[in-house]
């Protein structure tokens, strides 16, 4: 295994850092990845199911029934809390196969998932900690763009009521200023999830690698993110965008076919969701690991630039390795 080389890095030579340690390690970080990604193709299989029967006959002018659209929202959300929490055993073994990686050591899939699980409910109660934040700072924003937005289009009904005769008239102000505000209102909600996802950005490699409680993890995070976070936003979302080609390239071949039974009125075959869940499956195995390499890399990167711990490290490397001393002539080894 090669020695570490510890150093600052720049955008590109991050990512270059990336794939060379997704390269070198590749069965292990796609092997991590497999567990929860096969977990998932039945969830996957059946929202696909589901989804599927919401459209229903696309000639068929009837709306998909109620029960199949709550049926839909429903499990939609519980495997999202789940996949949150799987999330963060994965990310925490991710993060323990990287670090070894980086600093010149290997690990392998069961010593990455043991590490992980020796700090499970901690690297939970992260996870449950940021998703309860995340909404709280969702439900928080859209409260105050509503309100804000309300308003306004108070005030655009009425100058237009006082403006035009007809109520015909002012119905296209009134449709731009809605749109406006919907569009506003998302914009602000994705970034305050944005903002505070990258304050929270690197708690886990926190707490993984400094082996810190939950709140400390937090803090730590925002703490070493600070100053940093529009770097490690442009490498975070360059990995996604990665992530998420490589991901289309497995799903698409198979998302393309149920289209074409949709568009034939066709019933699509149970056999067609299952290839599209095991694909989804396989892709996301192989192009996940990309994201949180360079997650840990940027934790690595930011304790580097403000800590000097490639200093730390070496300082580190040196006391392990220097010879004990030699007795001195005469003296007679204790037993």
């Amino acid at each position: 295994m090669e020695t570490a080389e510890l150093r600052p890095l720049s955008l590109g030579e991050l990512l270059d850092r990336t794939f060379t340690l997704y390269r070198g390690n590749f069965l292990v970080f796609v092997g991590i990845m497999a567990i929860p990604a096969a977990l998932g193709i039945p969830s996957t299989y059946l929202l696909l199911q589901l989804d599927f029967n919401m459209l229903g006959n696309p000639a068929s002018p009837a709306p998909p029934k109620l029960a199949v659209i709550w049926e839909f929202f429903a499990l939609a959300l519980a495997v999202s809390f789940l996949s949150a929490l799987l999330y963060a055993i994965v990310a925490g073994a991710v993060t323990f196969a990287v670090s070894e990686a980086n600093l010149g050591r290997r690990a392998t899939i069961a010593t990455a998932y043991k590490t992980a699980f020796a700090k499970a409910w901690r690297l939970l109660g992260v996870a449950i900690n940021v998703v309860i934040r995340l909404i709280g700072i969702s439900l928080a924003v859209g409260a105050v763009l509503g309100t804000i937005g309300a308003i306004i289009m108070i005030g655009i009904t009425a100058a237009a009521s006082s403006a035009f005769s007809g109520n015909a008239a002012m119905q296209p102000a009134v449709a731009v200023a809605i749109v406006l505000f919907v569009l506003v209102l998302y914009a602000g909600i994705l970034a305050a999830i944005v903002y505070l996802g990258l304050r929270y950005a690197v708690a886990i490699p926190a707490l993984m690698l400094e082996d810190l409680g939950v709140m400390a993890s937090i803090r730590r995070s925002v703490q070493l993110t600070k100053g940093r976070r529009g770097h490690v936003f442009i490498a975070l979302l360059l990995a996604w965008i990665i992530s998420l080609v490589g991901l289309i390239v497995f799903y698409v071949p198979f998302y393309i076919p149920t289209l074409v039974q949709l568009s034939r009125n066709h019933a699509v075959p149970s056999w067609l969701s299952m290839m599209s869940s095991v694909s989804a499956a396989v892709g996301s195995s192989i192009t996940s690991p990309v994201f949180l390499i360079v997650l840990v890399l940027c934790y690595y990167d930011t304790r580097i630039r403000k800590e000097a711990f490639d200093l730390q490290f070496m300082m580190a490397s040196l006391d392990r390795s220097a010879p004990a001393p030699a007795p001195a002539p005469g003296s007679v080894p204790s037993a």
